[in-house]
């Protein structure tokens, strides 16, 4: 039964239930599965000073948490009035973990996008707080004015960090995922269990429904059905996977939208292709002027705007296998998981930060890398792509936020390197939308100038706090597209 939840409670108080504020667990008595979150810790999200009428502290049950209740965790929730001990008092609903310090260990954890909450304190500006432990003082920083510039560009603004979801939860999730995909598939009788792959039913209505066209004269519709039903089952074995993976989390499926936002994080990336591809992707690289691989131009026309193609080309020119990958150590769960996700998705890539090995085109490239890559997988024809994994090998996984800031501060650093790409005349290059091979237009500058071009016009959306709407070829200025 639906109802109108802030009308309801409004009438009991005037509270606003729907805010977020953050705390610290100050006691867990027992360890019994509740607490108490110190009121005189809480703040909204924005950093204001809470507003809730209560000296009491808020109580907390480990049922509305999605991490195990200890003391000193901070804490992101709503809030609701306390029944049990009376008026004036609350407790905490929809919980999770605030998190400042990165740090995963367990086998079964998947740090899924990192995107905290931005904690604001009350003197200094937008900024995050990272607790190292003395194992991390070495590793890498990116300056504080550019991951708050980062922040004003706001990456992931529509992900919110997951919290706890039941089996049946994800179970409900998938199956509505499934739906909204194939929704014609409703009509044919399809399971939409992702756990029950009883097709039975489906079979005998695509086979009636194929004879039934054959029998209209419509036979060159059978092979566009046909396709359907095995598209269906293969993304409902995937999102099988992804269920007894643990790795149904609103941060893990991500709407392909997003892709450039992470792109900028880890746009060196590494893919995983049949063994009988590696012969013709070895020869690209003693190529001086190599053709876009087919699955390079896949990812090149998810956005078909000059802004992401020349970028996403200026990291992924040539394309990278597995064999080719040098960085951290992948765990033995992850290279597990990566075995299976090949056999269920079109695309299985390793996205990494490692900026020093940008690609044979540039000129002599040295940058001190960022660690810690993600494992991604795609479908083709589903709007949505997977985090399938993380890992690092120093055990600290750096703040999305941080990763894209490294991006950027590489660009400047480095873009008059893209001269590199200079070496051809006329280069094969891709234009958006195109279907063949195009070579780079011989009136424009020459392929690494217009590279550099294009990293300053990066650098300048960056700076305006468009740089994902950009990547994405949203309302681009007249005079940019002018320039193309």
């Amino acid at each position: 039964m639906f109802f109108n939840k802030r009308e309801v409670i409004t009438e009991v108080s005037a509270v606003d239930f729907f805010s977020k504020y953050i705390g610290e667990v100050s006691s867990v008595p027992g360890g019994d599965g509740y607490g108490f979150i110190n009121i005189k810790t809480v703040f909204t999200e924005d950093g204001a000073p809470h507003n809730i009428p209560t000296t009491e502290n808020i109580f907390i049950h480990q049922d509305e948490c999605g991490s195990t209740l200890k003391v000193g965790m901070q804490v992101m929730f709503s809030i609701a009035d306390d029944q049990k001990r009376g008026a004036g008092t609350f407790r905490a609903t929809g919980a999770v973990e605030f998190v400042e310090s990165e740090l995963m260990s367990e086998e079964s954890s998947i740090p899924g996008l990192d995107v905290p909450a931005v904690k604001r304190n009350f003197e200094t500006a937008v900024g995050f707080v990272r607790q190292r432990i003395p194992f991390h003082a070495n590793v890498k920083e990116v300056p504080k004015e550019t991951v708050d510039k980062v922040v004003e560009n706001a990456p992931m603004d529509n992900i919110q960090p997951s919290g706890e979801i039941t089996p049946e939860q994800q179970k409900q999730i998938l199956a509505a995922f499934l739906l909204m995909a194939y929704p014609m598939m409703t009509h044919f009788m399809a399971n939409f269990d992702p756990l029950n792959a009883d097709d039975a039913a489906l079979d005998e209505q695509v086979r009636q429904s194929k004879e039934d066209m054959e029998a209209l004269g419509m036979s060159e519709q059978v092979p566009i059905l046909e396709q359907q039903a095995k598209s269906f089952k293969n993304v409902r074995d995937a999102l099988r996977m992804i269920f007894q993976e643990g790795l149904v989390r609103t941060d893990t499926i991500i709407p392909i939208r997003n892709l450039p936002d992470l792109f900028m994080a880890v746009p060196v990336w590494y893919y995983w292709v049949e063994p009988t591809g590696q012969e013709e992707i070895d020869r690209q690289w003693s190529n001086t002027d190599p053709q876009a691989h087919q699955v390079t131009k896949w990812f090149c026309e998810l956005f078909p705007n000059y802004n992401w193609v020349d970028t996403f080309l200026t990291f992924n020119r040539r394309l990278r296998t597995l064999k080719m990958f040098k960085g951290d150590v992948i765990p033995p769960h992850v290279s597990r998981r990566m075995r299976k996700a090949v056999q269920l998705f079109d695309y299985v890539v390793i996205m990494t930060p490692y900026h020093d090995v940008a690609g044979k085109d540039w000129q002599d490239l040295k940058w001190i890398r960022m660690i810690d890559p993600y494992v991604i997988g795609f479908k083709k024809g589903v709007p949505y792509f997977f985090v399938l994994g993380r890992f690092s090998d120093t055990g600290l996984f750096p703040l999305l936020h941080e990763m894209v800031g490294d991006t950027i501060e590489f660009l400047k650093a480095n873009k008059q390197k893209l001269a590199g790409f200079n070496i051809a005349n006329s280069p094969f290059w891709l234009a958006p939308g195109s279907t063949s091979q195009y070579c780079h237009q011989s009136d424009k500058p020459r392929l690494g100038d217009y590279l550099i071009q294009n990293a300053d016009r990066l650098i300048q959306a960056f700076e305006a706090g468009n740089l994902f709407g950009w990547l994405r070829g949203e309302n681009p200025p007249a005079d940019d597209l002018a320039t193309r």
